[in-house]
Parts: C-alpha cells; sequence; structure tokens
C-alpha cells in the first residue's frame, strides 16, 4: 500500500532580510540599505487552483474567490470566479 504524498504548505510566511547589517569592510561602505541591491530579481508567482473553499454566502454556500499578493509596492491580483468553491487559475502574478 502507497502512502499518499506529503501535503504541501501553502500558508502565508513573512520574510525579513537583513539589509545593511554594517557588515562594511575596508572602503566598502554604504549609506543606505538600498546600494547594497545592484542585480533585478523578479519574483513569478505561479497561481494554479483552490479546492473546497468554505462558502461565505449563507443562503447559497458559495463563494466568489480571488488570489490578491503583495509584495513591496507591487499589487497583483487573479479574476474573481463567481460561485466556484474549486476555482482553478492557472496564471502567472
Amino acid at each position: 500500500m502507497q502512502r499518499p504524498p506529503p501535503l504541501e504548505d501553502f500558508s502565508l510566511k513573512e520574510t525579513k532580510p537583513n539589509l545593511g547589517g554594517g557588515n562594511v569592510t575596508g572602503n566598502n561602505k554604504h549609506t543606505c540599505s538600498y546600494e547594497l541591491v545592484e542585480h533585478i530579481m523578479y519574483l513569478y508567482v505561479h497561481v494554479v487552483e483552490a479546492k473546497d473553499l468554505p462558502g461565505k454566502d449563507v443562503t447559497t454556500g458559495t463563494c466568489d474567490p480571488y488570489v490578491e499578493i503583495k509584495l513591496g509596492n507591487y499589487k497583483g491580483r487573479t479574476p474573481y470566479f463567481e460561485d466556484n468553491s474549486n476555482p482553478k487559475w492557472n496564471q502567472v502574478c
């Protein structure tokens, strides 16, 4: 008998990177933490689907789900699906 695959953790996680922590060596002095950033990096979030979402509407037991992504000044949002507890977006934000 095969074991089921482990559950994936999709919970919200907060990160706090230490920028400009005072580790300056030699003549390599920085006046602000933003000067430490040299490369532009991109983060792509692939929103796939949600399953068995609880209904928010008391009368119909359905929901109108969407996904909202916030990172710094960026805010992305998927379209919402009306009356759908198992939406599939398959979208990169």
